[in-house]
């Protein structure tokens, strides 16, 4: 009897501690929630589109470390209202205008950059236009130059992660979301001139569609025009080049082919053809090879026509349409043979019937 009381007690009491664990589960959930409500929202931080000149600083007295951490929340609930994750858009412009550091620390120190960069995927085209807004005003911000070899500036790796959404909605169907788009890649060349830039520009081409290809290429020509040539020619930044235009004349496709030759040629240009071959012989065999062979006038590098193909399968093509030209005057020849016989044995029969 006592054995079994003693297992009876147990069980009430494991029973009541899950109770009690899921009472203190639901109490932070609704706590949390709570919290987030007490996020509250003013009506300007709500408005779309606000022009730049007119947002306003923040209040004396501002907690920016319980601001972070609000923001931090929004961005990171999938399920939060999406105006309050246009209220954290507006938020940013905020910083970004008037406590650049703060702003710095919030979306690089963080990391919060990829949240970001997923609004402008977002299915509302009101936060998709609006986080474009923000990135088009970050691009805008003077940006010093840094170090290759040393300083490493937060803003790349979100130069690095925001290029290929940029390409893509810059070719979208969406006129407005197109015309930011554009707008941001147009300040990312004009102030964002950074070697690794150029690098994220010429791997943003190994892509499918040939209107982000074409995109792509562009901007990397533009880029590269703008870069002087004492930047290119530094080494550490020269074998990231290298290696780029390496893997994207190494997919083998017509479309790319030209493209590439005239980066490599860009670049080469800027330095000393002596310069140029010493820090390639520093290269790795297969890049190395490859860049040769881009560069060789003896190679046919010149793209085939865009419904061009190898000649056998010309010959096949050629072949085909012989038997397709041919298919139908067999099919008359037959069609009238056959009336042919159906006349003879009908004139036949009614020789027979006379008869």
């Amino acid at each position: 009897m006592s054995e079994r009381i003693e297992r009876s007690e147990r069980k009430h009491r494991s029973r009541s501690e899950r109770s009690d664990k899921s009472q203190k589960s639901q109490k932070k959930d609704s706590t949390q929630k709570s919290e987030e409500n007490k996020f509250t929202i003013p009506e300007e931080m709500k408005m779309e589109n606000i022009p730049k000149e007119n947002l306003s600083p923040f209040e004396e007295g501002t907690d920016f470390v319980v601001l972070m951490q609000k923001m931090k929340q929004i961005l990171q609930n999938k399920d939060t209202d999406w105006t309050f994750h246009l209220a954290v858009i507006n938020y940013l412009r905020r910083l970004l205008k008037f406590e650049i550091d703060i702003f710095n620390q919030f979306l690089y120190g963080l990391k919060l950059y990829p949240k970001l960069i997923g609004l402008i995927n977002s299915i509302r085209s009101t936060l998709a236009k609006n986080a474009l807004i923000l990135v088009n005003e970050i691009f805008e911000e003077y940006v010093p130059e840094y170090d290759e070899k040393k300083n490493k500036a937060p803003v790349i790796n979100f130069i690095k992660a925001i290029i290929p959404m940029l390409i893509m909605k810059a070719n979208c169907n969406q006129s407005f979301i197109r015309t930011e788009a554009n707008s941001c890649l147009d300040n990312l060349i004009k102030n964002m001139k950074y070697g690794d830039t150029l690098v994220f520009l010429i791997q943003a081409m190994n892509v499918k569609k040939n209107q982000d290809i074409e995109l792509a290429y562009n901007l990397a020509v533009k880029l590269c025009n703008n870069l002087t040539k004492e930047y290119l020619g530094e080494l550490p930044l020269f074998n990231d080049l290298m290696k780029a235009c390496a893997n994207i004349y190494d997919l083998k496709k017509d479309i790319y082919v030209k493209k590439i030759i005239v980066l490599i040629k860009l670049i080469k240009d800027k330095i000393t053809e002596e310069e140029f071959n010493s820090k390639l012989e520093k290269l790795q065999k297969k890049e190395r090879d490859i860049i040769k062979k881009a560069l060789d006038p003896n190679v046919n590098n010149k793209p085939r026509n865009k419904n061009s193909t190898s000649s056998e399968f010309q010959s096949f093509l050629k072949i085909s349409k012989d038997k397709v030209k041919n298919k139908p005057i067999k099919m008359k020849r037959n069609a009238t043979a056959s009336v042919l016989v159906v006349r003879n044995r009908t004139e036949s029969s009614a020789k027979k019937n006379k008869v």
